[in-house]
């Protein structure tokens, strides 16, 4: 928030009218380090997003809402004494580097696993070995219970997607991924029937060879994954989930085959 006071422009952490005051909670089923994390990030906001004038008041607010959401009071202090510390030192290295000779930063390697309560923790020996850190993730997200009131974007608009295409006339199908949207792959696929040259992809076979064709309008997103190479191994996942393969599709490589039948 942007506040006029005479002659000058002051600034302070602003919250919509809509704020509920719901952080992550003490008590819910992640690392200690995203619980840390959130206290870190909300005295962040209350210091670096105000004046002095506003930090007791903005500081009182933290703490109040915390205790709201369980977090236990020795927890809470402890952790905003170390985020204060933090940056200050954090200002005063700053003036420094200014003045000094740059110095190269090693990248860190990270591991990141799904967390598990007492099971995930056990990981961090092994990082420890290996010169990495650790990260966690959480196998539940908000986005899978709170539903957006924005209308929900078409399959055939989707990108970074894995898909399946049924044959209308047998069993087979096809798996694939795009980084595009659906509709321009599927669109790819239709017309590569039309092409001079014999140099066929293993869908345009199938339906040379069978006479067939496929459902085109009908075609089914299995996984959505930005990354591309995670895109990949869900797409032969999903391949290898199929237990009778056409034979041409092995010939074609088995690092992207995707015509196969249904069991």
């Amino acid at each position: 928030t942007i506040i006029k006071n005479n002659n000058t422009l002051e600034y302070d952490w602003y919250h919509k009218p809509t704020f509920s005051e719901r952080y992550l909670n003490f008590l819910s089923q992640h690392p200690i380090s995203q619980k840390r994390g959130t206290i870190i990030g909300m005295v962040d906001r209350a210091f670096l997003l105000s004046v002095p004038k506003y930090h007791k008041k903005n500081l009182i607010f933290v703490v109040e809402t915390l205790l709201n959401n369980d977090y236990p009071v020795d927890f809470i202090f402890n952790t905003i004494n170390e985020r204060l510390k933090s940056l200050i030192y954090n200002k005063t290295s700053k003036q420094k580097v200014m003045t000094e000779t740059p110095v190269e930063v090693v990248k860190k390697s990270w591991f990141l696993v799904p967390f598990v309560s007492k099971i995930s923790e056990k990981f961090k020996d092994i990082t420890k070995n290996l010169n990495m850190s650790m990260a966690f993730f959480s196998l539940n997200k908000l986005n899978s219970f709170i539903k957006t009131h924005k209308d929900p974007l078409p399959n055939i608009s989707k990108k970074n997607v894995v898909y399946k295409i049924n044959c209308n006339d047998c069993d087979a199908s096809y798996v694939g991924q795009t980084k595009r949207k659906l509709k321009t792959r599927i669109t790819e696929h239709r017309n590569d029937i039309r092409k001079s040259n014999n140099n066929y992809s293993v869908i345009t076979k199938h339906r040379l060879e069978h006479g067939h064709d496929f459902d085109w309008e009908n075609t089914e997103i299995v996984d959505s994954e930005r990354f591309l190479h995670r895109r990949r191994i869900s797409e032969m996942l999903h391949i290898k989930l199929q237990k009778k393969w056409l034979k041409s599709t092995i010939r074609h490589r088995i690092s992207t085959s995707r015509v196969h039948f249904n069991s």
